[in-house]
């Protein structure tokens, strides 16, 4: 099996009970994780992106492909928005997001945020992964 599907499918591997928890069943707001703007109110200018992935020691980190990032509000309990990691450019995502505090699941763990009006956090989350035997 080549290198680059053994190291997606691990990245899938890792992110599976993530998926499988009950919180990650929630439904979301939708994909950007914000919701339509109201008449009157302005378009939300705030939120993540970065790169998800895997690294094995002595090589560069290795996009994910599809869901790749899961936004949790900020008691971690349920997910507000998701984000998607193209196939012509693996790893790398944005969500749109209001300001607030939130924690972001990737393949490199949880990280807890705030976003301010205005602000974009880059996440950079990677899980070093074992060389194969």
């Amino acid at each position: 099996m080549p290198k680059r599907i053994s190291i997606i499918l691990l990245i899938i591997v890792l992110a599976a009970p993530e998926l499988a928890s009950p919180q990650a069943a929630a439904p979301t707001r939708s994909v950007s994780g914000a919701s339509a703007p109201v008449a009157g109110e302005p378009p939300v200018q705030s939120g993540i992106y970065g790169f998800s992935g895997g690294k094995v020691p002595d090589s560069d980190a290795e996009g994910v492909v599809g869901e790749c990032i899961w936004i949790f509000d900020e008691h971690n309990r349920s997910q507000v928005a998701k984000g998607e990691c193209a196939e012509r450019t693996p790893g790398k995502f944005r969500v749109v997001l209001k300001p607030g505090r939130y924690v972001v699941h990737g393949p490199g763990g949880n990280r807890p945020i705030e976003i301010k009006p205005g602000q974009w956090v880059k996440i950079e989350s990677v899980v070093a992964l074992p060389l194969a035997p």
